[in-house]
Formats: structure tokens, C-alpha cells, sequence
């Protein structure tokens, strides 16, 4: 399938279940105060059966695509925890997942899971935003021994920031649908505006400014 036909197909998928919405005229307020036009909420995806096995077995297809060597996959906490272990279910392979912070009590786990220090691990995150959750993760990861080669995630926004991010670790991100394919599918499926349509553009550009 190519990326093109995947991404859509995935954007349309999230589009329809309200796992992702697009209101560029009625703007979410996000956690960090800032306000943008997509919100999106890949939780929603396990409610539905055959849709949350159909987004597992699109990250298997990413993860068998890019041909990499792993001994585990790891979920970020806490939306990538459950798509990674249906996905590592699939695949048999062994998984582990990483907290965003360390636990506060017992043995202070910031990764649960069996491991052993040099495992390589493959990352699977619900959405990549700015990168910092991925940032923590990957340097956790580090600390604790282990060798992130590539995340895998279900929407990737194609922020500068995210992308800085996975330059300083040297790590690869595949996604099954971005931003891109999103607004491309919004503007069909939901007939925006060409108005609409510009407001996307301009808070993908700059979101700290967006108007």
C-alpha cells in the first residue's frame, strides 16, 4: 500500500470514529494552555473492535516494513500502551511499556516489564505532538539500558519541534497517518472551507502565534 493511500485511509478511519476532530472555527484549548483547531484522542479507538484491530495491524505493517531488528516493543504511557500490546501480541513478540515519570513507591519503576540492559526496543506512541513525551521516553530508555531504534505511532502532526526531537536521538518515525493527510481528508470528508482550511496551515506553522 502507499503511504499516501495508508495515511488517508487511517485519517478518514480517525475522522469518523471522533478520534480526531477538526474545528478550526471553535479551537480546543490544549494541557499546555495553548489553543489549536485538531484535537485528538486515540482512546477512543479501543471501544471499537474490528477499527482498533485494523490500527494494530497497521502498526505491524510499519513495524515489519522498516525491516529493523528488536528484541521487544516498548508502549509509551499512557494512549500507547494498549495499541502497542495488541500490536506486539500479534507479532509474538515480547513487550514492555514506559511510565512518564517514575513510579513513586515499591522499587521506583520508570519501565515495566521484563528486559534485559542492550535489548533493542522499537517505541509506540498514539500521537507525536512536540516530541516531549517521546523526548522522556527515549531517555529513560537510555538510562536503563536499552536501545530505542524507531517509534511507530498512529498520528504524527509534523511539528519542527517533534522533528528536532528525533534528529538528536537519530530515530525514525513512522506513522500511519499525519497531519498532512488529515487536513487533506478533513477538507473531504467534513467539507471545510477553503477559510477552514487555511486556519489548519497557518496553526501548523506557527501554533505558539496562532491567531
Amino acid at each position: 500500500m502507499f503511504e499516501t493511500d495508508r495515511g488517508l485511509k487511517f485519517a478518514k478511519l480517525l475522522l469518523s470514529l471522533e478520534c480526531v476532530q477538526v474545528s478550526p472555527d471553535s479551537p480546543y484549548t490544549y494541557a499546555s494552555g495553548l489553543m489549536g483547531p485538531i484535537y485528538t484522542d486515540n482512546r477512543q479507538i479501543l471501544s471499537y473492535v474490528p477499527e482498533r484491530l485494523e490500527v494494530a495491524e497497521g502498526l505491524v505493517d510499519l513495524i515489519r516494513e522498516s525491516k529493523l531488528s528488536f528484541d521487544s516493543i516498548a508502549g509509551l504511557a499512557t494512549a500507547g500502551i494498549p495499541h502497542g500490546m495488541l500490536a506486539s501480541h500479534m507479532m509474538g513478540s515480547p513487550f514492555i511499556y514506559i511510565r512518564g515519570k517514575a513510579k513513586g513507591h515499591g522499587k521506583g519503576n520508570l519501565i515495566e516489564g521484563k528486559y534485559n540492559k542492550g535489548d533493542k526496543i522499537i517505541l509506540v506512541e498514539d500521537l507525536v505532538n512536540q516530541g516531549s513525551s517521546l523526548d522522556s521516553a527515549v531517555i529513560g530508555a537510555k538510562e536503563a539500558g536499552l536501545i530505542p531504534v524507531a517509534c511507530v505511532c498512529i498520528v504524527d502532526y509534523q511539528m519542527p519541534a517533534a522533528v528536532k526531537v528525533l534528529e538528536k536521538h537519530d530515530l525514525p518515525l513512522f506513522s500511519l497517518t499525519n497531519f498532512s493527510q488529515i487536513s487533506h481528508a478533513a477538507a473531504s470528508e467534513n467539507n471545510l472551507s477553503p477559510d477552514s482550511v487555511q486556519l489548519l496551515d497557518q496553526w501548523h506553522k506557527d501554533p505558539a502565534n496562532w491567531p
